[in-house]
């Protein structure tokens, strides 16, 4: 009997003992080998091939870089949304439209500065700087004209503007003065002109304009914000070039024939920002904090001129 009972007990155990040994590797791994019960994955978004890419223009939301630079010769970027702009202070801030043409181009790059830089370099670092801290106050649209530097017209710069129907046209510039003024002196192991007599910004608008009391009244108000930043205006432009000057202690000239200026169809001025033949101004310009003190005079002549509602009309 006992040795019946040894069999039976043996015969169960071996029954048992497969279904035991297995069960741990079903747990651990089958699931996943045989692909019976696959582990959910995330489904990815798909990839949205930007309009960059495709050679249309592209507009940015409330960013605060510039946007791509466009083959039309311009970038446009427009405010966030209402809900994002909340702390903007005029109801219709976000609906008038900034133009900041970007003076001369790479190939044809206007003055030279005492150390040798051309004035594009100049140009083009203010203005893409004025037009990410537009974005970035999320307070008006800002429009950037000729943002790769390529061979523009000034009529075709002012064409751009009127097609997008911006509400104020400011070209951003570098000064230099007259070649019977300047003087030689080596930097870099290479000569370079340069003239320390004169330093300041300027401001210029057209009569020929057809909106030029507005462009006279934004020239004022940017000249007073840019004194009232410890700013000076050259004076130079009179005795040289015998420009009319309108307002001595702001800096304000009459440019009537500038054709940026007269072939807008908006308020428009031309800022020269500093002399960049003077060796300590052209040091002054390369300072990031002095161009942000700049920059933030001419957002809040901006502010100032949106608010009273001088910009033009859109529809």
């Amino acid at each position: 009997m006992w040795r019946y009972l040894i069999v039976i007990s043996v015969l169960y155990f071996l029954q048992i003992l497969p279904n035991a040994l297995a069960k741990p590797t079903v747990e651990g791994s089958a699931t996943t080998e045989t692909g019976k019960e696959p582990i959910e994955t995330p489904t990815l978004a798909p990839t949205i091939k930007s309009k960059e890419s495709e050679g249309e223009p592209t507009t940015g939301l409330g960013i605060t870089k510039p946007a791509p630079s466009r083959r039309d010769a311009f970038s446009v970027a427009k405010p966030p949304s209402q809900a994002d702009s909340l702390s903007t202070s005029s109801p219709g801030a976000k609906n008038f439209l900034v133009a900041i043409d970007i003076g001369h181009t790479k190939n044809q790059g206007g003055a030279i500065s005492a150390r040798g830089m051309s004035e594009y370099v100049f140009n083009e670092r203010l203005g893409r700087e004025l037009f990410n801290s537009l974005q970035a106050a999320h307070q008006f649209q800002s429009l950037l004209i000729n943002p790769s530097g390529g061979d523009i017209s000034l009529v075709k710069r002012a064409q751009v503007a009127n097609e997008r129907s911006a509400d104020l046209l400011i070209a951003i510039h570098h000064d230099s003065v007259k070649d019977s003024f300047l003087k030689e002196w080596v930097f870099g192991q290479k000569p370079e002109k340069y003239c320390d007599d004169f330093h300041g910004f300027s401001i210029f608008f057209s009569r020929q304009n057809v909106a030029a009391e507005q462009s006279e009244a934004f020239a004022m108000q940017l000249g007073e914000a840019l004194v009232k930043a410890s700013f000076a205006p050259t004076l130079h432009h009179l005795a040289q070039e015998h420009r009319p000057i309108i307002d001595r202690v702001r800096g304000i000239y009459a440019f009537d024939d500038l054709l940026v200026l007269k072939n807008a169809k908006m308020p428009a001025v031309l800022l020269e920002c500093g002399v960049i033949v003077n060796r300590n101004e052209e040091e002054d310009l390369n300072s990031i904090e002095y161009r942000a003190r700049m920059i933030a005079a001419i957002e809040s002549a901006i502010s100032a001129f949106a608010a009273a509602g001088e910009g033009s009309s859109r529809h």
